[in-house]
């Protein structure tokens, strides 16, 4: 009976240290990602991609615009016959439906666009937070970004500051080592405009 009680004991006391060397620390990815050096040109690129497919699109809503206009006026007049006039109302219905669908279509490539210009950005962030979270021996880092995923936090755990500095650090060395590779040498610090929500 001692034997079962002292080995109780043993697991007691071995689970309850194991659960105070358990390390949290949080960051605000939205944060960290807002301030990533490479989210203004990519904001840039995706700006100029739906530009790209807004304009022909809106040209064709114009000239869907300026159709459907006539056709009321022709209807209202009554110069239109009954036959004419449901023949105007099914090519209008169609154009629209195809407009419909077309807009439907540039909102997914949109959306296609800014996954493939953020995935290089997210795959660094993750990277670092991965790092930090090993150098640390943080047992979990949650994301304060994500609304209800973490109800308290101490300001203590926060990695957001150590993320950013790391992510900016690494793409400093990067820049002064391709400088350095041409000759050059860094005379100033850089700066990175303020990015644009994506």
């Amino acid at each position: 009976m001692n034997k079962l009680i002292l080995f109780s004991l043993v697991i007691f006391m071995a689970a309850s240290q194991q659960s105070s060397a358990q390390k949290f620390g949080h960051v605000n990815s939205a944060l960290i990602i807002q301030g990533h050096p490479l989210i203004g040109p990519a904001n840039t690129e995706l700006e100029a991609f739906q530009k790209g497919l807004l304009d022909p699109f809106d040209a064709q809503s114009k000239a869907f615009e300026a159709r459907y206009r006539a056709y009321v006026e022709e209807a209202n007049s009554g110069t239109l016959s009954q036959i004419a006039q449901q023949n105007k109302q099914v090519a209008l219905q169609t154009e629209q439906d195809s407009l419909n669908t077309l807009q439907e279509q540039i909102k997914f490539k949109v959306m296609q666009k800014r996954e493939s210009l953020l995935q290089p950005i997210l795959t660094q962030v993750d990277s670092v937070i991965q790092v930090i979270g090993k150098e640390g021996h943080y047992t979990m880092i949650f994301d304060t970004s994500v609304s209800g995923a973490l109800l308290f936090a101490e300001d203590g755990n926060d990695l957001t500051e150590a993320v950013k500095a790391r992510l900016k650090n690494s793409r400093l060395r990067r820049i002064n080592m391709v400088l350095k590779n041409k000759g050059l040498v860094a005379t100033c610090p850089l700066f990175f405009l303020s990015p644009i929500a994506i």
